[in-house]
């Protein structure tokens, strides 16, 4: 990934080229099933948009704003607002992009990735998720909820169908999906479907930094309720705003064997986690990477233990961040022993 200086306009206009000749255009056709359970009872998107006046007036604001149509016209327009100060209203500019042109969007990402990577994932997600029902809801993401327990792989289909390419054989082609419940959203605690921010910035990682294809790719909200304002850590008001998207119920929790409170749906013979896996393997095939991303750490590691074994999956918040610690480990001693032949050893 290029430093912190800028990436030379030959080298974005490659980028740009390589976005356009690698990247089909996804299908947008109508969704319903998969949207969040709010925005799918008042119609479906630009009914939600349009009925509530804040959402509206700031659609038509960020579509005055999102303008370009070139790498360098976006950079441009994004650099203005990031004068300001306040990165969120980048992200929301970015956002604007994704939704206008989405092979602009990463052509814009790519060119200057240690400047951007910021506003669309952290530090700038924690807020945005924080407001992202504040913000004109858009296309991206799926969202499964606790009514679509039996059903689950008619959504995953919808949303494919919808948003994704199909390959030679008729299956849809998705790579990877990063799924969260909103449980544990950074360190700000549980922000419900607010949440779809996560999944949506860590698979800008995904595209940016490990080259994977963006149209194969699906950011997905189980949403099975949200606490009050009392379960995050700055009181914000999400399950019971008039903006909120989700299912505007508490999340249902037990007591588990080892004594923490857990979703009580995520467990037993009708498990909605184990349905949502088997599901998204049957449709999008068994080499699909499916990524848990900010569960509760009470549900995180018992999930892990259940589903390890069972599918391409993985727990970045567990596994990805004890592999950066042993990276980092096994760095330190070339440092300081650049002879050295067995890291693993040395670690022991």
């Amino acid at each position: 990934m290029p430093g912190p200086s800028d990436v030379p306009a030959c080298s974005r206009r490659r980028l740009a080229a390589l976005c356009v000749q690698v990247l089909g255009a996804a299908s947008g056709g109508p969704r319903m099933r998969s949207l969040p359970t709010s925005v799918r009872n008042s119609g479906g998107i630009d009914k939600w948009n349009m009925q509530h006046g804040d959402l509206s007036r700031l659609q038509a604001m960020l579509d005055g704003m999102c303008l370009a149509t070139t790498v360098d016209e976006a950079l441009e327009e994004v650099h203005t607002i990031m004068s300001l100060g306040r990165n969120f209203w980048a992200y929301a500019y970015m956002r604007a992009l994704y939704s206008k042109n989405l092979d602009l969007y990463y052509a814009t990402l790519l060119a200057k990735p240690a400047t951007l990577l910021p506003v669309v994932y952290t530090p700038t997600v924690g807020e945005a998720c924080q407001k992202f029902g504040k913000l004109p809801f858009q296309r991206r993401g799926c969202y499964i909820s606790l009514n679509d327990r039996g059903d689950i792989k008619s959504v995953l289909e919808e949303y494919a169908a919808a948003e994704l390419t199909q390959g030679p054989d008729g299956r849809y082609l998705c790579e990877c999906i990063v799924f969260s419940d909103g449980g544990r959203i950074l360190g700000l605690g549980d922000l419900g479907t607010w949440g779809m921010g996560i999944p949506i910035g860590k698979l800008d990682l995904y595209t940016a930094c490990a080259g994977f294809n963006p149209h194969r790719t699906m950011p997905v909200i189980i949403d099975v309720g949200c606490s009050g304002a009392a379960g995050n850590s700055d009181k914000v008001v999400v399950r019971d705003h008039e903006l909120y998207t989700g299912m505007k119920q508490d999340r249902k929790k037990h007591t588990s064997e080892a004594g923490t409170a857990v979703n009580s749906a995520y467990y037993g013979t009708d498990s909605l986690i184990g349905e949502f896996m088997q599901a998204a393997a049957d449709v999008f095939g068994t080499k699909c990477l499916l990524q848990f991303e900010d569960f509760n750490s009470n549900d995180a590691f018992p999930l892990l233990a259940e589903y390890r074994d069972k599918f391409l999956t993985y727990n970045d918040d567990i596994q990805g961040t004890a592999a950066v610690a042993v990276a980092a480990l096994m760095g330190a001693i070339k440092l300081r022993k650049p002879e050295c032949t067995d890291l693993v050893g040395e670690l022991g």
